[in-house]
């Protein structure tokens, strides 16, 4: 099973999840240009977990999540290859010849 999807049309990343990758842009910039965010907090702890691993972790949940949501769609869509269909099946019944009579 591969992981990769093909481009399409719908492949374009939700509100979510631009909001989700405009915060790692702003945390990863923030962590390049301020040495105090490479640190620690007092009240918020770890600062590049809140900047940077916080925000990609809940991108990927969402891009996980979406990606499922495709698959189940398109396996919707796609017919079942195990499904027969059954034709009306009548009794077979034998017919009862009749015999000619000895004069």
């Amino acid at each position: 099973m591969s992981l990769v999807m093909p481009a399409t049309a719908h492949d374009q990343p939700s509100l979510i999840e631009q909001s989700l990758l405009g915060a790692v842009a702003l945390g990863l910039v923030a962590m390049l240009s301020l040495p105090a965010a490479r640190s620690t907090s007092e009240s918020l702890g770890w600062l590049p977990f809140w900047l940077l691993a916080l925000p990609l972790s809940a991108w990927a949940v969402a891009r996980l999540l979406r990606w499922r949501d495709q698959r189940a769609v398109a396996a919707m869509r796609r017919p079942m290859a195990s499904v027969h269909v059954l034709h009306d099946v009548r009794p077979r019944t034998v017919a009862m010849r009749t015999l000619p009579r000895a004069a």
